[in-house]
């Protein structure tokens, strides 16, 4: 028999999960009502969920998912009421609004309310790719879903994980299945009594299907890389009336090779981190055409990305090797090609700035500054402290947010074959009785 002190417990657990959740309920409404204004977007943000990962310190794929969940919600008037009311969690409310639409939600907001929350997850996942195998729009074509997905755990080792179609994935098995069949081969010529582990019979086929990849991968890089490469930069061939990517006729017209006009400021952009081969016109006939003019050297440009570490964006993920360089001072003003005066921005970020979305500034100790264009630090941030514990008042039905069904067990393939085929019949049987003529 439990102690009165831990039911007690697990009653204001039950209440403050209830209000939590319908607290949760109106903060994703409002992030879909911010996402919708726009707003976010005028210091340069990438998206609402990074404007979310920055002001209230979720991240970004989290912030993603209370704006989609918004957005859905706006059509599902059932599932958002029951969120409202602190029956669901915002981890049922994301996964539910993957499989949900008007036509079937009452079913779906009685699965949610009964099932756990882990169930519930593995129950829409398993209806979602139910119903997509029936969704004419993606029959054979597996090349929508194909991808490599890669990220690096907390041990310090790389994860990958690859989807592919099936001719793609049998040809990719069969390189590393090749490669490692050589690999035990060696190891069972060249026994390594030092490290025991590392012989054939002490490998697992994870282990060398993972040494075949890497072999593979080597194989690539010797034959056909000569020379390592930092980032890439672009060749830029820029057709000009004047010196205008000097500045000393900035109301002249460039354009790009094979290419529209564009503005003095776009071709600043686009000479910002490049190889830039300038070609001066007189009457639109070409008197001159420069040397290619190397702005950022190899040596600057991995000392660059070796101190940023990425785009220097507040709350931006791009990695240091998909950034361009930067000009602080702009080249075209006189700014000098140094450390002091370069910084790592994403394609994305570098384009805002030069669109005038954002301003880059130093601070005296040599920091870089983001700033919005009325001077306003975009990290100068605070969320307000709440004062004193969350009001429960109202709340005292513990019992409020827990699965009906107490997590009981329940066959999966029985209940996502149930599922998608209710989903069906219905979303059919809406669709007939709008398309009927009426009475």
């Amino acid at each position: 028999m439990q102690n009165v002190g831990a039911v007690d417990l697990q009653q204001r657990i039950g209440v403050l999960a209830a209000r939590i959740h319908a607290a949760t309920a109106e903060l994703v409404q409002l992030t879909a009502e911010l996402d919708t204004d726009g707003a976010w977007a005028e210091s340069g943000m990438r998206s609402c969920a990074h404007w979310l990962s920055i002001n209230i310190g979720v991240d970004v794929y989290t912030g993603g998912e209370m704006v989609r969940a918004g957005h859905a919600l706006e059509e599902l008037p059932v599932l958002r009421a029951a969120f409202a009311e602190g029956r669901l969690s915002f981890d049922k409310i994301r996964a539910v609004t993957k499989v949900a639409v008007a036509d079937d939600e009452e079913m779906w907001t009685l699965l949610a309310l009964h099932a756990s929350g882990a169930q519930l997850n593995r129950i829409c996942r398993g209806v979602r790719r139910a119903l997509d195998v029936d969704d004419p729009r993606r029959t054979g074509d597996a090349l929508l879903d194909r991808g490599v997905r890669v990220w690096w755990r907390d041990d310090g080792m790389l994860e990958l994980m690859a989807v592919l179609p099936q001719e793609d994935g049998a040809l990719v098995m069969a390189a590393i299945e090749a490669a490692a069949h050589v690999i035990a081969t060696e190891e069972r010529r060249v026994p390594s009594h030092d490290h025991p582990q590392l012989a054939a019979d002490r490998r697992t086929q994870p282990m060398l299907r993972a040494d075949a990849l890497l072999r593979v991968c080597e194989a690539w890089v010797a034959a056909d890389s000569t020379t390592p490469v930092v980032a890439p930069t672009t060749q830029v061939v820029v057709h000009v009336d004047s010196d205008v990517l000097l500045g000393e006729a900035p109301g002249g017209r460039s354009r790009i090779e094979n290419g529209p006009w564009i503005s003095p400021a776009a071709a600043r952009w686009l000479s910002c981190d490049a190889d830039v081969v300038k070609v001066t016109e007189r009457d639109g006939l070409p008197i001159d055409v420069g040397r290619v003019r190397r702005l950022i050297t190899p040596r600057i440009r991995l000392a660059m990305q070796c101190r940023d570490e990425g785009c220097r964006y507040p709350g931006c993920s791009v990695p240091a090797a998909r950034t361009d360089g930067h000009h602080v001072r702009h080249w075209h003003d006189g700014g000098l090609t140094n450390l002091d005066n370069l910084i790592s921005l994403c394609r994305f970020h570098h384009r805002r700035h030069h669109d005038g979305r954002f301003e880059i500034r130093r601070d005296p100790s040599g920091d870089f500054i983001f700033m919005t264009s009325d001077g306003v630090p975009l990290m100068d941030v605070e969320p307000q402290p709440a004062s004193g514990r969350l009001d429960l008042s109202g709340w005292a039905d513990a019992e409020l947010a827990r699965a009906r069904d107490g997590g009981a067990p329940f066959s999966q393939h029985h209940a996502v074959s149930v599922l998608a085929d209710g989903s069906v019949f219905m979303r059919a049987a809406a669709a007939a009785a709008r398309a009927a003529p009426a009475l």
